[in-house]
């Protein structure tokens, strides 16, 4: 595309969910819609530029004399309401949300092809942004081209073994001997880490690598387990890949893989991937606590399920949160709110591990509570398997002293 010397803006907008629609309306309905929306961007533009079909949702504009921003972002504004006009007149009662990214000529660059691109990129951060334009800015590369990169470099590590699965011991309130450990992956590069679980889990989901992930992280764990006469493990497992077709199977064969009885792993989830779906959710978890895997509720107190929910999940453990846990003793609300959770997970019966512990009093404060469990840096940080082996021979001993 030649772009012309006076100043333009080219904008990408993009119509959110169209599969959805079409499946709403049927395709003859939602491909005369689509139409009527090339129409009405035309129409709106008139003389001033032109207006091109991308694909089944998506549409450029090239809009000449443009003279600034807060010009542009008008415009931009304009085919955003041409678009909820068009879909009220056409009866659809939830719109599809609509995203439009913009770049200018001259200011963020000179050829149309890297026009388009920036306005791509813009696009992107306007649904990130959950707002529906969003003018070209530095913070684009690194909010949109950055988390792809390094989804790319997590895919490249994952295939030729540059993650790795560390281990934190659990040990048990009442005999200080340790009972177990939980399986936390880790990325590293050169021996140092790449970034966090909390970055690049949500990556490898939204990239589609999170059950490859999953597989990795559970089948290091069982062979940890058995290598390790038959060490309790504990694995966690994301929202997608609870409720993906193929997980139950891959639990069973993991398990089958490595010999381990089914009770000596556990699957943590948090409430958030219950609320997804509640009912599939609770269905999976009673499959596989019948073949005798334990599931555990991980990082209880921080999502959003009520009581109701509660009642009804199929699990044994509750975890306490540890950004709960490590302030208790300095502050009485957390205090209090740890006290109530264990209060909760021994009317429902079940094993209550606390996250986070890093001092003796806060281990004599959820001891007295009736905690039964805890893990954290007082007893040891996440271990690679050759320092776990080491640790387990070191403390085979009560570790409360």
């Amino acid at each position: 595309m030649r772009v012309p010397s006076a100043s333009l803006a080219a904008m990408l907008i993009d119509v959110a969910d169209v599969a959805k629609f079409q499946a709403r309306l049927g395709y003859e309905s939602s491909a005369a819609l689509l139409q009527s929306l090339s129409d009405g961007f035309i129409a709106v533009l008139g003389s001033r530029g032109r207006v091109i079909r991308l694909g089944n949702g998506s549409f450029c504009a090239i809009v000449r004399r443009v003279r600034n921003r807060g010009h542009a972002l008008l415009a931009a504004e304009k085919f955003a309401r041409t678009a909820d006009d068009l879909f009220s007149a056409a009866g659809v009662a939830i719109k599809p949300k609509i995203n439009i990214g913009v770049s200018l000529y001259p200011d963020h660059a000179t050829q149309g092809g890297a026009l388009l691109r920036l306005a791509q990129l813009a696009a992107e951060a306007s649904r990130k942004r959950a707002s529906r334009v969003v003018i070209f800015d530095a913070v684009c590369d690194a909010e949109i081209l950055a988390p792809w990169a390094l989804g790319n470099a997590f895919a490249e590590a994952l295939e030729t073994g540059g993650l790795s699965v560390f281990y934190q011991p659990k040990v048990s309130m009442s005999t200080g001997m340790p009972v177990g450990v939980e399986a936390l992956m880790r990325w590293f590069d050169g021996g140092a880490p790449v970034t966090t679980p909390e970055v690049f889990v949500p990556l490898a989901e939204e990239a589609g690598m999170i059950h490859s992930a999953t597989w990795y992280s559970l089948s290091n764990a069982l062979r940890t387990s058995a290598e390790c006469g038959a060490l309790s493990v504990a694995v966690n497992v994301t929202p997608g890949m609870l409720h993906h077709r193929e997980f139950i199977d891959m639990v069973s064969t993991a398990i089958s893989t490595w010999g381990v009885d089914d009770h000596r792993l556990t699957l943590e989830v948090t409430e958030d991937a219950l609320i997804a779906d509640f009912t599939e959710a609770t269905l999976r978890l009673k499959k596989l606590r019948d073949m005798g895997v334990r599931i555990s509720i991980d990082d209880f107190g921080t999502g959003y399920s009520s009581l109701s929910y509660f009642k009804k999940i199929p699990a044994d453990e509750l975890k306490i949160d540890k950004s709960f846990v490590m302030g208790m003793t300095q502050n009485a609300s957390d205090h209090r709110l740890v006290r109530t959770i264990v209060s909760l997970g021994q009317y429902f019966n079940l094993d209550i591990v606390a996250e986070g512990v890093e001092d003796r009093p806060t281990f004599d404060a959820l001891a007295e509570l009736g905690c039964h469990q805890a893990q954290g840096y007082l007893f040891a940080p996440a271990l690679s398997l050759e320092q776990l082996k080491s640790w387990l021979a070191e403390n085979s001993r009560d570790l409360r002293a």
